[in-house]
This record gives C-alpha cells, structure tokens and sequence, in this order.
C-alpha cells in the first residue's frame, strides 16, 4: 500500500492535508533544521520516494513547492540541493572580508592556494602604475564562511615594495598585519567594478558549483592613504550564496 491510499487516521498522515504538502513540510523541517548541512544535498527522487512510499510525480509536486518557496534548487545532472541564503556582502571604501563575514555571526576563513613572484599582468601593472615587465606578487586565495566556498580572490602586490610578503603568508600572517610590517598602517578601497563571469572547470570545482552557473566578478584597487596603490584584486563570488551590497556613504 502506497503512502497515498494509507486512511487519514494513519500515523504520520495529517487530515485534509495532501501528501505532497506534508511531504514538503516534513522536508522544509529537516532543511531549517540542517538536517543536510554536511553536503547541502538531497537524496534522490528514488530514495525519497521509497522513503515517503508515493510515487515520483507525487514527490515532484513537493520538491516543486520547495523551489517556489526557495528552499531547494535542482542542478541538471546533479541532483537537489538546499537553497543557501544569501550573505551580503558590503563593498564600501573599507571593505574588510572578515568584518563583512563576522558582521552576519559567520565564521571567516581563508585558503591559500597559490603564492608566487611574476611578471604583473598587463591589467595589475597599468592598475598599480608599474613599469611594463615589473615583478608583482600573486596570492590566490579560497575565501570561506563557515567553512563553505564563498569566492575565490586573486591578489597582486608590488613585489619592490612588499618583498617577504609571499614568506609571512607562508607563515599564517594576517593580510593586514603584514601591510602594517611594511608601513601601511591603514587602507581603501579606491574602486571595485562588478562583472559577471562563467567559470572554469578548475574555478568550479574549488567553488563546488556547476560548471554552468555564473559569478559575480569584483575587480578592486586598494590604496595607502597617500593614494598610492598596493593591491589590485580579482574576486569571483558565488551568485547563489553571495549578493553585493554598494555602500553610497563609501564606509562600511
């Protein structure tokens, strides 16, 4: 006997109340509850169904309900995934990730990933006025909040005037402890530009999100406050778990 033809005096069954609704709110429950905040993601349609003893277009009309209510996202190919809520993120003339982060009682942390000296890049040299062919020093970072992905940020600094920067990051040096070590005792922000991107299967893959949803790309220049610059970054953020805030008043 499937879930459906059970008598409404059944255990577990809610009078006058259809199976798919009971089914979503049994689900929403679970989801509030962070019964799958480990990976975020929904047994299948089989397994569910099997659990729920209906058939999958009875399933269906309860998994339709949570994407109206925005709980729940179905990635093609992939399966059904909690919806995460947005976290802003402020971008002001003091943008600080952790600030922004611990702001919304959320854990930051970072990753490094890559450090290394190179030549800058076109668009880093003409950003932090070198001469062509200047070294600068590149930092890729996996920003987090709560130990989940959040952005991946590329950052390059003047290797003339920040070299042992890559050697303190190697150590666990705080970002802004290590600007202070070189005299930089305070900063701003002296422009961001906000782009969408898709990403790359790499990019992707850090980020665990599909391949075919896009990202929303900040690029920023920070200065010393002399206005001279010492750090051009790239930052592609999640669009489904990130949402930009523009502060007009240029404070945080």
């Amino acid at each position: 006997m499937t879930f459906e033809q059970l008598t409404t005096s059944s255990p577990g069954r809610r009078s006058g109340v259809a199976v798919w609704r009971q089914i979503a709110d049994t689900l929403t429950t679970e989801i509030r509850d962070r019964a799958y905040a480990g990976t975020g993601r929904l047994p299948g349609e089989v397994e569910l169904s099997a659990r729920f003893a209906v058939n999958r277009h009875t399933l269906r009309q309860a998994v339709a309900a949570l994407q109206s209510e925005g709980l729940l996202r179905i990635e093609p190919g992939r399966g059904m995934f909690v919806q995460h809520e947005l976290m802003d993120y402020a971008l002001s003339r003091r943008t600080r990730f952790s600030e922004n982060l611990l702001r919304q009682g959320l854990l930051p942390s970072k990753q490094l990933l890559t450090a290394r000296e190179m030549p800058a890049p076109e668009r880093a040299a003409r950003e932090l006025k070198l001469d062509k062919g200047a070294k600068v020093l590149m930092v890729e970072m996996l920003d987090e909040a709560n130990d989940a992905p959040i952005g991946l940020a590329t950052a390059y600094y003047p290797a003339l005037r920040f070299a042992g920067l890559l050697e303190m990051l190697a150590e666990g040096t705080r970002t802004t402890d290590i600007l202070k070590h070189f005299g930089v005792q305070d900063y701003v922000r002296e422009q961001s530009r906000i782009t969408t991107q898709m990403p790359n299967d790499e990019t992707a893959r850090l980020l665990r999100q599909p391949g075919t949803r896009p990202l929303l790309c900040v690029e920023c220049l920070d200065v010393d406050m002399e206005g001279t610059p010492i750090k051009y970054g790239e930052t592609v953020f999640c669009g489904d778990r990130v949402q930009l805030v523009v502060n007009a008043g240029g404070t945080a």
